[in-house]
């Protein structure tokens, strides 16, 4: 090679960048804030808009998801479809919003880099790259839903829902239980598993517990519920409760029968109600026998009250049955006819 070349080869290396800038438009400023929101496995990548002035055509976005190797690996064992070293995914391409839903597009075992830029017409931005992702380990674990206890014979019985539905063979949830009296700062823990159902039985009597409960996976511990508090009931409360209740029933019956006309109950109500009206009469025979025999507890004047009150009706009786005989047996009177017929 001519030394001359060698001369001249330096310095077009130099000139030749600056030459070739000057024929291309100019860049666009990259996103800026880009971030993943992962929430029970729920995955949403999102960045600040990219402000362009004088533009006709709003900016379009493009997200991209390169995997990495491990992905490879357990994609082979999982036998998903093959994904080779660093290949990448498309997740949303030419789009006018500031976020992307990826939860269903890429595996919930992938680990991977997430790649956002701003595009306009033929202009690109530079890539925004952002920390290696993995849905199974980075996503937040929420609260478990529906934690509800159950006081009974002095237990509680707690029983709760998933944050979500667990991924079989992929994502495995497990459960933690603390609880404590209302008013104690001590707590207590059970590892429940995988179980959603859970007694805690030995309570005292007649206190309030509460409970709280968190998800967790072998790579992230979730958030903790709110707590929910109960109170024990003995075994005696329960039954004063339903003692309370069936009377309260037996009443209600007892009262829908009395007032039912011609059925056996509103019969026997009535009889007991005429009984009661009176009149009140001793019965001969109780009669004979207090004057036979008469006894020590009953005063002689009451005696003496009952006999007279007994001759009285006795006597009355006698003469309305002699004025009854008197007016049969008495011959008509013929004087005073013939008399008048004179």
């Amino acid at each position: 090679m001519p030394p001359a070349l060698l001369v001249l080869i330096p310095a077009l290396i130099t000139v030749l960048p600056a030459v070739l800038s000057s024929n291309t438009e100019p860049g666009l400023p990259a996103p800026s804030n880009v971030h993943i929101d992962s929430y029970n496995m729920k995955h949403i990548v999102r960045w600040d808009p990219v402000e362009v002035k004088d533009e006709s055509m709003p900016v379009m976005y493009s997200v991209r998801f390169e995997l990495d190797g491990q992905s490879t690996r357990m994609s082979e064992q999982n036998d998903k479809s093959f994904v080779s070293y660093m290949d990448f995914r498309e997740l949303c391409v030419n789009i006018t919003e500031t976020e992307c839903d990826f939860t269903e597009k890429i595996e919930s075992f992938w680990r991977g880099r997430m790649k956002v830029r701003a595009e306009l017409g033929s202009r690109r931005s530079e890539w925004v790259v952002l920390p290696n992702f993995q849905p199974s380990k980075n996503t937040i674990i929420g609260p478990v839903k529906s934690l509800g206890l159950n006081s009974h014979s002095g237990n509680l019985a707690v029983d709760f829902s998933p944050p979500f539905s667990p991924i079989p063979d992929v994502l495995v949830i497990y459960y933690n239980l603390s609880y404590w009296k209302e008013d104690s700062e001590e707590k207590k823990t059970v590892d429940l598993h995988s179980s959603m159902t859970y007694v805690l039985d030995n309570l005292e009597r007649n206190t309030n517990y509460c409970v709280q409960v968190y998800a967790y996976t072998r790579s992230i511990k979730g958030l903790m519920s709110d707590s929910v508090c109960e109170k024990t009931v003995t075994d005696y409360t329960l039954t004063v409760v339903l003692v309370c209740a069936f009377g309260v029933v037996l009443i209600f019956v007892v009262i829908s029968l009395s007032v039912i006309p011609d059925k056996p109950l509103h019969k026997a109500l009535s009889g007991i109600k005429d009984w009661l009206d009176g009149p009140y009469r001793i019965p001969p025979h109780v009669i004979n026998y207090l004057v036979e025999n008469p006894s020590p507890l009953v005063h002689e004047e009451s005696t003496r009250h009952i006999l007279e009150e007994q001759q009285c009706d006795h006597i009355s009786i006698v003469e309305m049955d002699l004025y009854q005989d008197d007016h049969e047996e008495m011959p008509p009177d013929h004087s005073q006819s013939d008399s008048e017929n004179t």
